[in-house]
């Protein structure tokens, strides 16, 4: 049973289906960058890494090499700064 606040997503990995509990309330930033990271499938075929079975793993980097990936706010902001008056 979930708590009040919060969501869950599937993601199916080579390993296995991983489900995401999202604290909505608590973090609603993070949780929304998720949700849409993974709507975009930006997760297809991305690494797992720093894994601790039933606390946390990373992922979302893309290199895999620990340098970090983009965030739909990263994107936004790319987005908008791309001059259209051309």
């Amino acid at each position: 049973k979930r708590a009040i606040g919060t969501m869950s997503i599937l993601l199916e990995t080579t390993f296995g289906d991983l489900v995401l509990d999202l604290d909505i309330k608590g973090s609603p930033s993070l949780s929304k960058n998720i949700l849409k990271l993974a709507k975009a499938r930006y997760y297809t075929n991305t690494l797992l890494y720093n894994v601790l079975p039933g606390k946390y793993c990373q992922m979302g980097d893309p290199k895999g090499d620990g340098t970090g990936g983009c965030s739909i706010y990263g994107l936004i902001d790319a987005y908008q700064s791309v001059d259209t008056s051309v």
